[in-house]
């Protein structure tokens, strides 16, 4: 394989620290200055030199020896496989040799000669077409300016940079170390308002989901501060601008439908309902999950779409498998249709509740509900049924629940609806007998007020 001279750029900074060290101020030249130097136009002899004197730490013995291997015979080694090794070596003894001085103007050009070495071993391996970790040398470029920041101040915007590019450019082989610094400095360019919080949040979510250990962007996730509308807004503009992602879609029904008159205040002109109307039926397509289903059944219940809403609850009760989950949706349903005058389907599907808790109190609020619309006050008999009607309301306000409240109110006033003493003393009804009546739904026992 011929020879690959070393890059222009190279042999510049190569003659640069050069002139600085016979040039430069005494405490510049005093580095290296007792070093014994033999260079050998050998190729085998300058590398075994240059390679154990690095080995042994000797930077100041190993620099010339690894400056003329790079110059003249740069991805050389004694297995005889070329490879930036090389590079590699002279760059470390350059950042080396940059911590051994206090000397600001040698510090840099040193430093500055590790850059340069690292990317003309780049340029040799791409031009001889050996193979190299691009992820690998983004890092630990972004990690040679982070670690030199007061020499690099101007450059440590990069280390972000390259860090992400990094981790875009093979996100799962990226360590734990670079996923939380690519973060940490994401919440920092937000906290310097020079990145947008919501961009900032979602990097860290998405970082979250490569860590192997993912407390740290855990905790830091819920740092950033995002106005509530700001966020919906975000949503918006990227739903609008073609993302249909799951998450988009999901996240800007969450955040239309918790807002709701901030949004109206915010923003007048907006239609939020038929963002809703929109939304909904895409997010329980792409999740029918009995919770969504429900919410989704009742509103078109709401809205006067009645068999689509008891489809849309139907589905639900079909996916549950929890009894207790079925019979709150078979209460939902009756609730919904009673609401919208459904009453003999609401009394229907209130029977199935029960038929899963008999003792459900809801449920049998919803029944007595029913049953108190269809007694009759065409005669005593029949105005008796009120106090069946109190029975009822009793006996759900005595099982409970979130209706227990209104049925013990209900129950008082239903049997003061019932037939006075006056009415029924000529039926020779007396307190406390048991008489039968009936209502629409059937005939009923009830006692005498």
């Amino acid at each position: 394989m011929p020879r690959t001279p070393v890059s222009t750029t190279l042999r510049a900074l190569l003659l640069g620290i050069v002139a600085l060290v016979a040039f430069g101020r005494p405490a510049q030249a005093q580095l290296c200055q007792d070093t014994q130097v033999y260079i050998d136009e050998n190729t085998r002899t300058n590398y075994s030199l240059g390679y154990e004197n690095f080995r042994n730490e000797d930077y100041c013995a190993a620099l010339p020896y690894l400056r003329w291997i790079v110059e003249h015979d740069p991805l050389f080694n004694s297995q005889g496989t070329p490879d930036d090794r090389n590079f590699d070596r002279l760059a470390e003894t350059y950042e080396h040799l940059a911590g051994m001085t206090d000397d600001p103007a040698l510090r840099r050009a040193y430093l500055d000669s590790t850059l340069a070495t690292r990317e003309a071993g780049i340029e040799a391996m791409e031009a001889n077409d050996i193979a190299y970790n691009p992820q690998a040398e983004l890092i630990r470029k972004g990690l040679f300016f982070a670690q030199h920041y007061n020499e690099y101040p101007e450059r440590q915007d990069e280390v972000f940079d390259l860090y992400l590019e990094a981790f875009r450019m093979a996100p799962d082989s990226t360590d734990d170390y670079y996923l939380n610094e690519i973060g940490r400095l994401a919440s920092t360019r937000a906290a310097a308002e020079q990145m947008d919080p919501r961009d900032a949040r979602e990097l860290v979510t998405e970082l979250m989901a490569h860590a192997d250990d993912p407390t740290y962007l855990e905790n830091l996730v819920g740092t950033f501060r995002v106005d509530p509308i700001d966020q919906w807004a975000y949503l918006l503009e990227e739903y609008q601008g073609g993302d249909r992602s799951d998450d988009t879609i999901k996240s800007l029904l969450v955040w239309t439908v918790r807002l709701d008159t901030v949004i109206t205040q915010a923003r007048p002109e907006f239609d939020r309902d038929a963002l809703i109307e929109e939304l909904f039926p895409l997010v329980v397509e792409m999740d029918p999950t009995p919770s969504t289903l429900e919410v989704l059944g009742r509103r078109r219940i709401g809205q006067g779409r009645i068999e689509e809403g008891v489809e849309y609850l139907q589905r639900a009760i079909e996916m549950s498998e929890d009894a207790t989950q079925k019979r709150d949706l078979y209460y939902a349903l009756a609730n919904a249709l009673y609401r919208e005058g459904q009453r003999g389907d609401a009394y229907r599907y209130a029977g199935q509740a029960l038929d899963l808790d008999g003792n459900f109190g809801p449920a049998l609020y919803i029944r007595a509900l029913v049953v108190a619309g269809t007694v009759s006050n065409a005669s005593v008999e029949s105005r008796a049924a009120y106090w069946c009607v109190a029975d009822l309301f009793s006996r759900a306000a005595a099982a409970g629940g979130e209706t227990a409240g209104s049925a013990r109110q209900l129950a008082g006033r239903y049997a003061a609806a019932g037939p006075s003493r006056e009415d029924y003393i000529f039926l020779g009804w007396r307190p406390g007998q048991r008489v039968s009546t009936s209502h629409g739904y059937g005939s009923c026992t009830t006692t005498v007020r």
